[in-house]
Parts: structure tokens; C-alpha cells; sequence
């Protein structure tokens, strides 16, 4: 199976991207091909509401850039995993414009293509504790649901107010890891 991890922080080796790497480990643990993908050295931005992709002008999208490159990639794989902080009660700006651009996943109807079938995992940290953001999830699996994903599994942390803070919640990571050797 393929698998598809984008991690929304800024910080390379910040808690999100421990998370979203223990699911990554445990998958690779198990024979899936896994791919991490940083969405913050990436050179992308937001959609721009050109409509290429809703007037089928484009394949996918009309912005040349690093994430419009992979969205063949997105086609073929079989688990996204989402991994975020929570930034001003919600998602960080690059995760907001990862998923504002999968437009193209919408047919003209605004109907799902591609993704409908495929499974996914969301990541939220935050420095609250895990409930007080729990809207965030709700928000990621009703956009996820939209484009006919399955959940396979959430993961919110709290209290992690610093850099490492996810490293004494070793369970947590034991967890993740656990869910990623389990993916079928």
C-alpha cells in the first residue's frame, strides 16, 4: 500500500511531525510504501480560484509548483495522513492551503473524484488540552468524508507547550505507531 504523510508545522522535528512519523514508522514496519511530505518547504500556496481545474482546462491544477506535482501521487496512494497544530483555534496556514487545494478532487457538480475509497488519518497538537480543539478533527474528517475518505483513526494531543513536550507522552507515540503497523 501506498502512503501519503504531510506534516502542517514549521517545525521539521516539532510534536506534530513525531506523531505523523511514529504512524510512518510503523506502517514502513509493516511493507507499505511511505512518503513524508514537509508542507512548509514546500513552495506552495493557496488556491486561487482560477477554476482550471472546475473547467477541466488542467488536470489537476493550473499552479506550477511542488504540490500540484504531487497530486498524481495523491491519485495512487491509498492512506493520507494529515498531521497539524493548532494555530489560532485551527489548522496552521500551510495545512489550510494544502486542503483549499484539493479543488481539483471536485467535478464540476462539486462531487468527489479520485478520493472517494481512500483512507486517511488526521494529527492535531495543541499546547490546550486535546478536547479544548477537538472542533479541528470534526472540521478535518467532515472535509476528508466530503471527498468519500474513510477515517482510519484520529490523534489529538494537548499540553504540549514545548518544542519536545511529545517526547513524556511516549504512550501517545507507542499509539501511533501501533495505528501505522495496522493499516490495511
Amino acid at each position: 500500500m501506498k502512503v501519503m504523510a504531510f506534516i502542517g508545522s514549521p517545525r521539521r522535528d516539532g510534536n506534530t511531525a513525531k506523531i505523523v512519523n511514529a504512524i510512518c514508522k510503523g506502517a514502513k514496519e509493516s511493507g507499505h510504501e511511505v512518503d513524508v511530505y514537509n508542507l512548509s518547504e514546500m513552495n506552495h500556496q493557496g488556491c486561487i480560484a482560477c477554476d482550471a481545474c472546475q473547467l477541466e482546462k488542467v488536470d489537476f491544477c493550473s499552479m506550477d509548483d511542488k504540490l500540484t506535482k504531487l497530486f498524481p501521487q495523491i491519485v495512487k496512494a491509498d492512506y493520507l495522513i494529515v498531521g497539524t497544530p493548532i494555530y489560532m483555534l485551527q489548522v496552521s496556514g500551510v495545512t489550510k492551503n494544502f486542503l483549499d487545494r484539493f479543488r481539483p478532487f471536485l467535478k464540476p457538480d462539486l462531487t468527489a473524484k479520485h478520493l472517494p475509497g481512500k483512507k486517511y488519518i488526521t494529527v492535531t497538537c495543541s499546547g490546550a488540552p486535546a478536547a479544548a480543539f477537538s472542533n479541528v478533527t470534526e472540521y478535518l474528517n467532515q472535509l476528508f468524508g466530503y471527498f468519500g475518505m474513510e477515517n482510519a483513526g484520529n490523534i489529538i494531543v494537548g499540553d504540549l507547550n514545548e518544542r519536545d513536550d511529545m517526547i513524556r507522552q511516549s504512550e501517545i507515540l507507542e499509539e501511533a505507531e501501533n495505528m501505522g503497523k495496522k493499516l490495511s
